[in-house]
């Protein structure tokens, strides 16, 4: 939920000498960088092709252009770092502080890979040892420690509380400090901000809704929102409940008016109203045809969380604690926070590995505003392999069916599938502003992951090692 507008898989970048290969890219971003201060996304966007071009429209890019430049300001300089496969990595100096910028090229020399990411500087390991509550008794516990210290060994990582739950049988492990240098380490009752995992939350209270005949997949949004606004619609195709849940809707990843003066960077969300929402959506535009193609969009999930509080006349936290973590015993799955669980929370920490602010949502809540601990993702993920309240168990697997599939992108409701594996994986991943998370599971092996972190460090070797560990420790 950064601020980053073309994604791609982290990657370990080296060597930054000037070569031929990477001449083109310094005279590209020289380019970009000229474009962007002169405020000429269209001639920034003809650098771009084909496969950019696929992913995002010109309309969408002037937009997030313009997001971009407000939110940062001139772009002074860019200072390449490193190179490798052919991706570019560049420190560029904005007014209002440093990003990491990565660029590639295509064979026909066209800008292939673009994306601005939060400034990361070279990491070190820490000089002391890592609490831990694995004991090493097993061959598990001690491959489950490789995976955890590969993480959490990094200066600028805090705390990692990590489930694994395959049958019938759970396996927890924590690491670390529940705050910077509080000595506490977390458990299985820590909460953290499970930021977007809670776009799963929504997908099964739309599920439920269908199930009660509230609404259906196919209604068009507009049904339950006001009259003042327009059609959200692209040549007579409209935005429905369904592609709002799958992120085929062709509204962007978020709303233009989410960054303004009234905006804290540190708190992003706190200001975004219904008002302003519903501000937005009179002048909205798609980018393209609703169910055609797939982006990712917080605006998408966060407008069908405020629908559902609107059909249900409750609110987002109400209809999940209700519909969702009473029936499952989810007893500290929240938005608000009491006293008992301000105690359990864990602090969040910037990718610096510096204190962050929590994230607190209005009219996006649905998109990542939860909270919770690996003991109560247990029994939601449990729910999610089939061992539930029946009328629950039936909603998730709803969110389980494929909506959407193109090539290696498969969506469910909420749920994105690994496709290419017959026995797939169902995952989603969360991010705040000083959050990390993930969970995951599979119904034909009966196996699922959950892993939180209260540090932005990246957790994609730890995602990796934990499926692997999972994988081969289960038949």
């Amino acid at each position: 939920m950064n601020y980053s507008f073309f994604l791609l898989l982290l990657i370990t970048l080296s060597s930054a000498a000037q070569t031929p290969e990477t001449a083109p890219l310094d005279s590209l971003t020289e380019t970009s960088r000229r474009y962007y201060n002169r405020q000429q996304p269209d001639s920034l966007y003809a650098l771009m092709g084909d496969a950019f071009h696929g992913q995002i429209s010109a309309a969408q890019f002037s937009q997030i252009s313009q997001g971009l430049k407000a939110q940062l300001g001139t772009w002074q300089s860019a200072e390449r770092r490193s190179v490798k496969d052919g991706v570019a990595r560049y420190k560029a100096t904005f007014d209002k502080g440093l990003i990491d910028f990565y660029i590639s090229r295509d064979k026909a020399g066209k800008i292939h890979t673009f994306l601005f990411k939060p400034y990361e500087a070279d990491v070190a390991d820490k000089t002391s040892a890592v609490p831990t509550s694995n004991l090493l008794k097993t061959n598990f516990d001690q491959q489950v420690d490789a995976v955890a210290r590969a993480y959490i060994k990094k200066a600028n990582t805090v705390g990692l509380s990590i489930g694994i739950l395959r049958n019938d049988s759970l396996f927890t492990y924590n690491y670390g400090e529940t705050a910077k240098g509080n000595g506490q380490l977390p458990d299985a009752n820590t909460l953290f901000e499970i930021g977007s995992i809670s776009k799963t939350f929504t997908a099964t209270l739309l599920a439920d809704a269908v199930q009660r005949g509230l609404v259906k997949l196919d209604d068009p949004v507009n049904k339950y929102l006001p009259d003042s606004i327009p059609k959200l619609q692209k040549d007579g195709i409209p935005v429905t409940l369904k592609t709002l849940a799958n992120h085929t809707s062709g509204l962007p990843r978020l709303p233009t008016n989410l960054f303004s003066t009234a905006t804290d960077m540190n708190n992003p969300y706190k200001h975004y109203d219904q008002k302003l929402l519903y501000t937005y959506l009179k002048t909205a535009t798609l980018s393209r045809q609703p169910g055609k193609e797939y982006e990712y969009s917080n605006l998408a999930v966060g407008l069908l969380g405020t629908v559902l509080e609107t059909v249900n006349k409750k609110t987002y936290e109400e209809l999940v604690k209700e519909r969702i973590a009473k029936p499952l015993g989810m007893a500290h799955t929240v938005l608000t926070l009491n006293e008992p669980d301000k105690k359990r929370f864990a602090q969040g920490n910037d990718a610096k590995g510096n204190p962050a602010s929590s994230w607190e949502f209005q009219a996006l809540a649905g998109a990542g505003a939860l909270r919770s601990s690996v003991n109560d993702l247990v029994p939601y993920l449990k729910a999610e392999l089939g061992k539930g309240p029946k009328k629950l168990v039936e909603a998730m697997k709803a969110t389980q069916q494929t909506t959407f599939t193109n090539g290696n992108t498969a969506v469910g409701l909420g749920w994105h599938r690994r496709s290419e594996d017959a026995r797939p994986w169902f995952w989603h991943q969360g991010g705040t502003g000083g959050f990390v998370t993930y969970v995951a599971f599979n119904p034909s092996r009966q196996i699922a992951v959950i892993l939180l972190t209260n540090s932005q460090s990246p957790i994609d070797e730890l995602v990796a090692g934990a499926h692997k560990l999972a994988e081969t420790n289960t038949k």
